[in-house]
């Protein structure tokens, strides 16, 4: 069974758990909008359903609720960012808005982001430098060594599952993003498949003697991911967990010292800086247009462009409600009564 939530109130309900769990309004305002505009698009497995691990995670120590992100070094186009081990949509934040600064002025940026914790989507901030105008790319890991996904030919655990997204200017929809695991499938996504109680899709996990397996439930049984694409995805979970960890300033510790979290790079690009043909939306527009009018194959009804079926899913949400599993509506609705507050929008 699912709860119709409609968004304005499972954003107050959030704002509340975090501001009651000691963070400070305005960044519950923003972690919570972030959340919820994740549901909105369609990415539950990024959603609300996080609130609960953060929560754990402010309680263990692992969030410090109200850090806020600072530069530690600037230089050139570069810069890295530390978000102090705050929420990790707010260093986030701040670290595309700086590469967009920084893209504008140089024409090319590059801003590393250590010491935070999960960022949530990766398109919400390629998105930000998209909509400035510039391109937008977000490279991010899971810290080296305390991953869920196995090397291709493995069973242990090495890598997270790396997502990486792009997103360009296009002149008919605004934005044309792509955003995904290096793992064939999210974390989040296998988290989500085991509060509906529903398998993942075959081909996606290892159980800990290695054979393959759609249970989500035995993910914390010493369950494996496998990548995306066999030997050329662990070739780019390798990458990504070398890239934005390292130039975040992370080392990997395999100690009792390890802090988990999404070291990422950002980088913004001025097509300006390139080219002096000024008409870059519209030649991505152009090319938007030409694979919408592809035939489609058997089975398919139409050719969808990246972002697509979360804009899809953003209209139907925003008008209808989200949809949340029993068990995620439970979390929330027993962490409001814990902390003494009120909860509501249930359709």
């Amino acid at each position: 069974m699912t709860h119709i939530i409609q968004a304005e109130s499972l954003r107050g309900l959030c704002r509340g758990i975090f501001q009651a769990a000691g963070t400070a309004e305005d960044i519950a305002s923003a972690v919570a909008e972030s959340l919820v505009l994740t549901n909105l698009f369609g990415h539950d497995s990024h959603g609300v359903l996080r609130v609960k691990q953060y929560v754990s995670m402010i309680n263990d120590g692992m969030i410090k609720p109200s850090a806020r992100p600072g530069v530690k070094r600037h230089f050139g186009a570069t810069a890295m960012v530390t978000g102090g081990y705050g929420f990790g949509q707010i260093g986030a934040r701040f670290a595309a808005e700086l590469a967009i600064e920084l893209g504008r002025q140089h024409g090319i940026s590059a801003v590393s982001l250590g010491q935070n914790t999960h960022i949530g989507r990766l398109g919400e901030y390629t998105q930000m430098i998209a909509a400035a105008g510039l391109i937008g790319i977000c490279f991010s890991s899971g810290t080296m060594f305390r991953g869920w996904v196995t090397p291709y030919g493995g069973r242990e655990r090495v890598f997270g599952t790396n997502p990486m997204s792009f997103a360009v200017p296009c002149e008919d929809a605004g934005t044309l993003l792509l955003d995904f695991a290096t793992a064939g499938v999210a974390h989040g996504k296998v988290v989500l498949a085991r509060a509906k109680g529903t398998p993942v899709p075959s081909g996606m996990m290892l159980d800990k003697q290695g054979r393959p397996t759609t249970d989500a439930a035995i993910l914390d049984e010493g369950a494996v991911l496998l990548p995306m694409g066999a030997h050329k995805g662990s070739g780019l979970a390798m990458m990504m967990e070398i890239i934005p960890t390292l130039l975040a300033g992370h080392r990997p510790i395999t100690s009792a010292a390890f802090h988990f979290g999404n070291p990422s790079l950002m980088m913004a690009l001025d097509p300006r800086a390139f080219d002096e043909d000024t008409d870059f939306r519209r030649h991505v527009g152009d090319l938007t247009q030409r694979v919408k009018e592809a035939q489609p194959a058997e089975g398919f009804d139409e050719v969808l462009l990246p972002g697509e079926p979360e804009a899809r899913s953003y209209q139907d949400r925003a008008k209808n409600g989200i949809p949340l599993p029993d068990a995620v509506w439970g979390d929330l609705r027993g962490m409001a009564l814990d902390l003494g507050l009120g909860f509501g929008g249930e359709n």
